[in-house]
């Protein structure tokens, strides 16, 4: 893999990123024995937790999926980019810096460097822009977007530390100035700056006349805008964003989040907003933990970012009916992931931002602070939509805190929600938990009966069996599972295992690497090296290997030894009765024939 870093830089970042409090910043972690973690697997859909994370070993592996490695592989997978956009994603968390390449690479590096090259650009021309309408917005007063923000008594500090701006009434202000800075019409089409018109092909600006917000990622970096029409009646949507780039996926982005980090982190707490202003406003009244989800709606990736970071989410929505639909989502997405959940009510039904600028912040905070469990507006909701003195319609609003309560996983947390619904439908809690648990038993029997395998939690590495239907690769994982799990054994198959014996392959790659290190006095660090030869080839069944207990005991080690060198021998003969075979095809020499012939006699069928 080419990598254009140097091998002691990386090697830096990797002892100075621990992967147990790296993965835990993705995904909450629970202590599973000594320096063991598991969680729900980032990498798809499960309720069983097979995801394990080794902090002795500095690996993580799933047992559903497969997917496993080092702390390199993990953000490789999670961020969804190569080595060397992961290494630096590590080295400004770390606190490494890495010095930039001074000779060109080879191909594949030549190819990294490209794509890496790419994604800076798009970086350059998204901070180079939010100055751009920074600057138009304190050039320019006159314009509409300065007179709205005005009104809305955003202080200059506000406006700069929000990075707030306005974008030029022209169709093509944003095109004539990127391409002034020598930006290619190319990289201002894939960052989302310009468009082109679907007859004709003519180059046209996306936020023309638009007051702009910038959007940061995890780190801080600008990644794109949203951008709100200041018209009266807009021709087009309200507010428009960047489209999908490689720098930005609005299902993985939230607003503020750089600075609602520190505060959330602090209060074990979010709260989520509709919208930037919202976000703002709630800032403003000093409840620095307000963060908004980029796009239409909230998401599954955006709550497992929360999920970094807090217990609670107060969810500060509108209202309205679409306010209220998207609470629902909201909490189905959250409730599966145990946060404790609230719904803030605005007092008047009015936004965060309409009740800051009325009431001050004074008023936002006792707004937040009377927030009700999310139980408690579900049953006022109901009370709204159904005729609760009707056992029809009362059943009715016990089968919507039904199907919630079927996405809580945790039995303790779904007993006691079960309890608040009850008191507040004035149904028994025997029936609630009744009708729930007959949903859930019938699931059960509908996934059973499907022919699809149920997905257990991680399975011990079973001891193999070596005889002659065991394959090679087979008994070199499981000489690679015995060399780490016992020093003892390591250093046996380094004096006796003749190399030629291996194959090509990782497995042999990894037992080659842990003799080495055994025979250098450093069998201690040898699984930590083996896992760091999975960022550049993730092979599951070696991450299977480091994440579990070693499966053998000192009992039943030199057997186990014994016969996978004999399978290793034996089909090591057999690989030689082949080539000998050929030679003797091709052998014209009788003296050539009469030795290999010798040689095909010791060599057993």
């Amino acid at each position: 893999m080419g990598r254009g870093i140097p091998d002691e830089v990386i090697e830096e970042i990797r002892l100075r990123s621990d992967i147990v409090e790296v993965i835990g910043s993705y995904i909450p972690l629970k202590r599973a024995g000594g320096n063991s973690w598991k969680a729900c697997c980032p990498f798809h859909q499960e309720k069983t937790p097979s995801f394990h994370v080794r902090g002795d070993k500095q690996v993580f592996h799933c047992f559903g999926c497969g997917k496993g490695g080092d702390v390199f592989r993990f953000v490789m997978e999670r961020e969804n980019v190569p080595f060397p956009e992961a290494a630096h994603l590590l080295a400004s968390r770390c606190g490494v810096v890495i010095p930039e390449p001074t000779a060109a690479g080879g191909g594949d590096r030549a190819a990294e460097r490209a794509a890496a090259n790419v994604r800076d650009r798009l970086y350059q021309l998204q901070e180079e822009f939010a100055r751009f309408f920074e600057s138009n917005l304190k050039k320019h007063p006159d314009w509409p977007a300065a007179r709205y923000l005005a009104t809305r008594a955003l202080s200059p500090e506000i406006v700069a530390r929000f990075r707030l701006g306005a974008a030029p009434d022209a169709w093509d202000g944003c095109l004539r100035y990127g391409r002034a800075l020598g930006f290619t019409d190319e990289e201002m089409l894939t960052g989302g700056i310009i468009r082109r018109s679907d007859n004709g092909g003519r180059l046209y600006d996306h936020f023309r006349g638009r007051l702009t917000f910038a959007i940061w990622n995890e780190q801080g970096k600008v990644v794109g805008f949203s951008a709100r029409s200041l018209e009266a009646h807009p021709q087009t949507a309200k507010y428009v964003n960047t489209a999908e780039t490689p720098i930005f996926k609005k299902s993985q982005l939230l607003y503020a989040l750089p600075f609602a980090r520190k505060p959330m982190q602090e209060t074990r707490e979010a709260i989520l907003c509709e919208g930037q202003l919202d976000t703002i406003a709630l800032h403003r009244a000093g409840l620095e933990q307000a963060v908004a989800p980029q796009g239409t709606g909230f998401t599954a990736d955006q709550a497992r970012i929360l999920r970094r970071y807090v217990d609670r989410v107060q969810l500060a929505f509108d209202a309205d009916q679409a306010g209220q639909k998207a609470v629902r989502s909201a909490l189905e997405l959250l409730l599966p992931l145990e946060f404790e959940v609230g719904v803030i009510r605005i007092p008047g039904g009015k936004d965060p931002d309409e009740l800051f600028r009325s009431g001050g912040a004074e008023a936002v905070a006792a707004a937040v602070g009377a927030a009700r469990p999310w139980t408690v507006h579900l049953a006022e909701s109901c009370a709204t939509r159904y005729d609760l003195t009707n056992a029809a319609d009362r059943g009715r609003a016990a089968g919507e805190f039904i199907d919630l309560l079927g996405l809580v996983e945790n039995p303790v947390l779904r007993e006691l929600y079960a309890r608040d619904s009850a008191a507040l439908l004035n149904v028994s809690e025997d029936a609630i938990l009744g009708e729930l648990n007959r949903r859930r038993r019938l699931r059960t029997r509908r996934f059973a009966g499907s022919g699809m395998p149920q997905q257990s939690a991680a399975p011990a590495v079973s001891p193999a069996t070596p005889n002659a239907a065991v394959d090679r690769e087979q008994a070199e994982l499981t000489l690679l599972e015995l060399s780490l799990g016992f020093e003892r054994a390591a250093r046996l198959l380094a004096e006796q295992l003749p190399p030629e014996l291996l194959g090509d392959t990782p497995a042999a790659r990894a037992l080659n690497r842990v003799l080495a290190d055994t025979m250098n006095g450093e069998h201690a660090h040898a699984a930590a090296a083996v896992a760091a030869m999975l960022a550049e080839d993730p092979t599951p069944a070696i991450s299977r290997i480091l994440a579990s207990e070693c499966a053998f005991t000192e009992k039943n080690l030199d057997k186990a030894l014994k016969d996978c060198v004999a399978v290793l021998r034996a089909r090591g003969a057999v690989r030689d009765r082949k080539r000998i075979i050929e030679e003797l095809r091709h052998a014209t020499d009788p003296e050539e024939k009469l030795r290999l012939l010798a040689q095909l006699a010791r060599k057993p069928e």
